[in-house]
């Protein structure tokens, strides 16, 4: 099993949650990820452009730079 496919089993006590921003049509979406391990983490896409980049888990984030700044 891939990790990829790893994702859609049940999450267990090992789960771990991380917030990923994707674009969908127009709109880019905050997405709470239940990952099984490591491997499922790094297998999650890149963040989209002028988002957080990298899985995160929350709270304090460094943000990109806006183009205000």
């Amino acid at each position: 099993m891939d990790a990829v496919s790893a994702i859609g089993r049940s999450r267990g006590a090992g789960s771990t949650q991380m917030w990923i921003s994707l674009r969908v049509a127009a709109d880019v979406l905050p997405l709470l990820v239940n990952a099984c391990s490591a491997a499922c983490v790094s297998a999650l896409p890149s963040g989209a452009e002028d988002y957080v980049q990298l899985p995160h888990t929350g709270g304090r984030v460094k943000q990109p730079p806006s183009d205000w700044e």
